[in-house]
């Protein structure tokens, strides 16, 4: 490993602000340590709320998880339901009800607490909607030699970049004309509202700032949504350049850092945040 990737790895094998869960250290000490069987963990735990909706679960104010983010929230609203171990699974009707975000936060987490280099990736997988590349969060863990991508909420391994476009690339690639930003997106909602959006997720992400939205980041609510926007893009591309193939992450930390227009203002970082 050269001196980039220590320097990487190691930033990425501690918690964040938002996967800091050692006030659970004591349930998550005797949990496995390997990536596959901490995603079992976790679908264990979650249920998607469109699985819930398929599956005629409905849900309740305890249960829902919709609008919680942070790790640490996450498992204090799990245990609330069932104070069991976590490596015990629930049954559907008693999972508090999240969507991709939460599977690939927790597992981020989890990984992170053993040590293992990981980070949550936001952008788009193309394994779920024929044809599309639909909205979708999964982890990115360090496996010796390389970053390999994980879906926690489904339970696949080694995925591709046919496969996932983490939000970065998938912007270049827009932007560039390589890609269809109509293609990118989820329900109703296509282009490039989404690619900006699960751009500054994938931004947080690369900063270890893990937010389930974009609601905060006024620099995104433009007029129309799904146009290009001259001003807003080039600020966008500015600094999604510095994420890209050969970039020094500390060039991004240090832009995120300086930069409140894409960073998450403290009091949404804090409603993530252990107390």
């Amino acid at each position: 490993m050269n001196a980039t990737h220590e320097s990487e790895t190691g930033y990425f094998a501690a918690f964040g602000p938002t996967t800091d869960i050692d006030g659970h250290a004591d349930r998550v000490e005797s949990l496995p340590t390997d990536p596959a069987s901490l995603g079992r963990i976790v679908r264990g735990l979650l249920i998607h709320n469109w699985t819930a909706q398929m599956s005629g679960i409905t849900s309740s104010p305890d249960r829902d998880g919709m609008r919680t983010f942070g790790a640490g929230p996450t498992i204090d609203r799990i245990i609330g339901l069932d104070s069991t171990p976590l490596d015990q699974p629930r049954s559907p009707e008693e999972r508090l009800i999240g969507y991709c975000y939460h599977f690939s936060l927790l597992h981020c987490a989890l990984l992170r607490a053993k040590g293992i280099p990981s980070r949550t990736r936001c952008g788009f997988a193309n394994y779920l909607a024929d044809g599309k590349w639909t909205d979708h969060w999964v982890t990115e863990y360090w496996d010796d030699h390389e970053w390999r991508l994980n879906d926690p909420q489904i339970g696949l391994d080694q995925l591709s970049n046919d496969d996932f476009r983490d939000g970065v690339r998938a912007w270049q690639l827009c932007r560039s004309g390589q890609a269809d930003p109509t293609d990118h997106g989820i329900g109703e909602l296509w282009g490039w509202d989404e690619l900006r959006g699960s751009l500054i997720n994938d931004l947080g992400s690369l900063n270890k700032v893990e937010i389930g939205d974009w609601d905060w980041c006024e620099l995104l609510q433009v007029d129309p949504l799904d146009k290009p926007h001259p001003t807003v893009d080039a600020h966008l591309d500015s600094v999604a350049d510095l994420a890209g193939p050969g970039r020094s992450v500390t060039d991004l930390h240090r832009a995120f850092d300086h930069d409140q227009l894409i960073r998450p203002p403290d009091d949404v970082v804090r409603r993530a945040s252990p107390p």
